[in-house]
């Protein structure tokens, strides 16, 4: 159960910075260099926690698996999390810092 929970907690927390910082993002021209260095791993990470949380949720977690296989998947979800956080949160303090450059909506 607390496998469940952590699982969960880590896919939408990824999830939400991935969504948070495209918002914020909006990217516009997808195919430049630029925007494909800046966006879409954050797309491909996002859709990809996605689809972890729909199958985490038809399926459920197995936690019968040996501590090391739990750990190494708890772990490499942190790290993800905190590449995705670390992202969400220097793109805030960028367009602090630089006002004038925020995108506009269209």
């Amino acid at each position: 159960m607390l496998y469940t929970i952590a699982l969960y907690a880590l896919l939408i927390t990824g999830l939400a910075a991935s969504i948070g910082f495209l918002a914020m993002h909006r990217p516009r021209r997808f195919f430049r260099k630029v925007e494909i260095n800046a966006s879409w791993w954050v797309i491909i990470v996002g859709l990809w926690y996605a689809r972890s949380l729909v199958l985490l949720g038809i399926r459920g977690a197995r936690p019968e698996h040996a501590w090391w296989d739990i750990l190494l998947s708890l772990g490499l979800l942190a790290a993800i999390d905190a590449l995705l956080l670390v992202r969400f949160f220097s793109y805030l303090r960028y367009l602090r810092e630089h006002p004038k450059d925020a995108p506009t909506a269209v």
